[in-house]
């Protein structure tokens, strides 16, 4: 059984795609963060994707890694500034918040509004 919670890292498929920007780096995170802009019905996976990748952006952003999973500070540094894609993040967590399949299923849960507030601070930690 898969890992599953309102966090941004407490699912397999954010740990698998973390995995994956560690191996394929930066272009791969501004790749996800423009999903949302592309595709206008953002399926579960893309918005998971925009959510880690925002993750990244903030904390590299903020120098705060709390909010990351153990031992994936090792490779931020790797990652260069992120800081130009603030305000793309920002813009794209707000399409997986307010319209995405993702925000769907969330809003069918009791869990919904701990999902909500983990996203906006995520966006508060993106302004």
């Amino acid at each position: 059984m898969g890992a599953w919670g309102v966090g941004s890292f407490e699912n397999d498929g954010a740990l698998d795609y973390l995995a994956s920007v560690e191996e394929l780096g930066t272009s791969l995170i501004a790749g996800s963060l423009g999903q949302p802009f592309v595709e206008p019905d953002l399926e579960m996976d893309d918005a998971i994707e925009v959510l880690v990748a925002a993750e990244i952006v903030a904390a590299i952003a903020t120098g705060k890694l709390d909010r990351l999973p153990e031992g994936a500070d090792a490779f931020l540094s790797s990652l260069g500034d992120l800081s130009g894609l603030k305000a793309q993040a920002h813009a794209a967590v707000t399409i997986v918040r307010d319209s995405s399949e993702l925000s769907e299923v969330w809003a069918e849960t009791d869990h919904h509004q701990q999902w909500l507030d983990d996203v906006n601070v995520l966006l508060s930690r993106l302004s």
